[in-house]
Order: structure tokens, then C-alpha cells, then sequence
């Protein structure tokens, strides 16, 4: 394994990363929990792709990683893998004083649905503890399966940047661009064009469950929500890129 990371030429970070993640020998200390085969792939073909590219790639291409993983608990682990990727990253780059444009602390995941936004909620924040709405955050998924997402010294850094920087659309702190932040929102015009103010961000969005559509609208019509996500992509300030889950056709049972 770590001859073959070392064949990628990725970041250090980036090597304990999917060491901490894949090696077996770390696997077994923590009673086998893992990521299956197709997450394996999907991380391990993002990470490699997104860290080959420099910074007139970047900027050139905006890409776009399209993940053949369905919604549910395979599509979420990897999505919070590849945030703890980013973010941990992007904190070793600025503790060295160096502006890497591969990686970022400003996350924006759509979800196009009411209950998916409440699961990303939950997964970062954790459910709902009482009447008032309030989150208990040792319940989110980032903190209940953190044994095999994060290594343990970085498991604070991640806890602290999540709990500080995690919030709805609405509340975008782009007048605090260089500290970071995490937003869920539905992928309407308004809210991407608000959060379009932050030059480098990762977009995650969910094409296996797209929004509803009014009955009788055509194809066309249909995907203008894909159309509008790729235009708030490359038309922005800065390195953006984009993280997509689609699925293989007949692939939902």
C-alpha cells in the first residue's frame, strides 16, 4: 500500500490519510471497520486524479469527480472522507505557509431534498436533542464512525472546524472567506449564486436523487438543475471543484 501511494506523488498528508484508512494492519486494531470496495475505489480514484492536477489545471478544467456510488451510507462515508481529506490538507499547506489551490476549507453540499438535507445535518452535527432543535454532536456519523475516518490526532482539529463552521445557506460568511466554512444547501440559483462569492470551494452534489419535477416537464427542463450547478462551477472566482455521485443505469434495486 504504501508503495503504491508513493507511485502517486500525493501530499504527506494525504499518504497517513490512506494509510489510516486502507492498511490492514490498522484495520484490524479497530475491530475491521473499513470502507468497502467500491468506496475504496471511489476515494482512492478522486484523490489521486484531484492531486496529479496543479494549478493552471485547476483552473483551466474546474474539475469534476463523478462518484458511481448510490444514496445511503456508501455515498456518505466517502463524502466525509473526502472532506476530512481536503480540510486536513488545506491546514498543513497554510501551517507551511503555502497556497495549494487543490485544497480547501469551503464545502457546499446540495442536497435537493428536505430529508437529505437533514441527514448531511445529521451526519456533521448529529440528531436532534430536544424540542428546541438543538444538536447533540457526539451522534453524528463524522463522530461515531470517526475511528475509521480520521486518525486520531487529527480528530479534534476536524471535530472543532465542523462544529464552529457548519450552517444553512442563509448564513454564508463570506466576509470570513480564509476561515472556512461548511454549507448545506438545496441548490436553488440564489443560494449558489450567494456562496459564488467564495473563490476556492468543493461542491458535493447527489445526481441519484435530483429534484422533483412538475409532471409533463420535459428531459430538457428537467436537468436544468445539472446545467445550473456546472454554470455556478465554472463561472467562479478562483478553483472550484466539484464532487458528484451518480449511479450506473438499472443500478438502484
Amino acid at each position: 500500500m504504501a508503495q503504491a501511494v508513493a507511485q502517486q506523488h500525493l501530499t504527506p498528508t494525504t499518504e497517513a490519510l490512506l494509510r489510516w484508512w486502507f492498511d490492514p494492519q490498522g484495520i484490524v486494531p479497530r475491530g475491521g471497520l473499513c470502507f468497502n470496495g467500491r468506496q475504496r475505489q471511489a476515494i482512492l480514484d478522486t484523490v489521486t486524479a484531484h492531486e496529479a492536477l496543479d494549478r493552471a489545471a485547476l483552473e483551466q478544467q474546474r474539475p469534476v469527480h463523478r462518484l458511481d456510488l448510490t444514496l445511503g451510507q456508501d455515498q456518505l462515508q466517502v463524502l466525509l472522507a473526502l472532506l476530512v481529506w481536503q480540510l486536513l490538507n488545506s491546514h498543513r499547506a497554510r501551517d507551511a505557509g503555502i497556497d495549494d489551490a487543490r485544497f480547501t476549507r469551503h464545502f457546499i453540499l446540495v442536497g435537493h431534498h428536505a430529508p437529505i438535507r437533514e441527514r448531511l445535518f445529521c451526519a456533521l452535527h448529529g440528531a436532534p436533542s430536544d424540542a428546541t432543535g438543538a444538536r447533540d454532536f457526539h451522534t453524528s456519523d463524522l463522530v461515531q464512525q470517526a475511528a475509521m475516518l480520521i486518525p486520531p490526532r487529527h480528530r479534534s482539529e476536524v471535530f472543532d472546524f465542523v462544529r464552529t463552521h457548519l450552517r444553512p445557506a442563509g448564513q454564508p460568511p463570506v466576509q470570513t472567506e480564509g476561515v472556512g466554512v461548511i454549507v448545506i444547501c438545496d441548490g436553488r440559483v440564489d443560494a449558489l449564486e450567494n456562496l459564488a462569492r467564495l473563490r476556492h470551494a468543493m461542491l458535493f452534489d447527489d445526481e441519484t436523487r435530483p429534484p422533483y419535477w412538475p409532471r409533463g416537464e420535459d428531459g430538457a427542463q428537467a436537468m436544468a438543475w445539472c446545467r445550473q450547478l456546472r454554470r455556478f462551477a465554472t463561472a467562479r472566482r478562483g478553483h472550484g471543484v466539484q464532487v458528484v455521485f451518480t449511479e450506473r443505469p438499472g443500478g438502484r434495486g
